[in-house]
């Protein structure tokens, strides 16, 4: 079984292949976001996680948990985040909190 991330680097293949173009100007658009901006990296992964949550998308949860983790978030500040967006979404969103905690499992224990 493929592992959220793993299913969204998938889909960012088919996207690339299928209408490069479009997914070009996405990854343009998003890249010109976070390097113009005033906010460093890390907190910008910790608000693309709670973002992600109220949202509702596991693989998006995945990449920004690893994304953040990879910028230097502790386990206790990507929890943090994410607990957030619960408390701005009420307990459908809790539900997505599995997702952060398997993440945080595997890059932390």
């Amino acid at each position: 079984m493929q592992e959220p991330a793993e299913k969204a680097t998938e889909l960012f293949r088919l996207m690339n292949r299928h209408r490069r173009d479009v997914f070009k100007g996405y990854r343009d658009f998003t890249a010109t976001i976070k390097k113009d901006s005033t906010i460093d990296s890390k907190t910008q992964s910790l608000i693309l996680i709670a973002c992600s949550i109220l949202s509702q998308c596991d693989m998006c949860i995945s990449l920004h948990v690893q994304n953040a983790a990879s910028h230097g978030a502790t386990r206790d500040e990507i929890i943090d985040a994410a607990l957030l967006s619960v408390a701005m979404g009420g307990s459908p969103k809790m539900m997505y909190m599995k997702y952060v905690y398997d993440e945080v499992d595997k890059l932390f224990d």
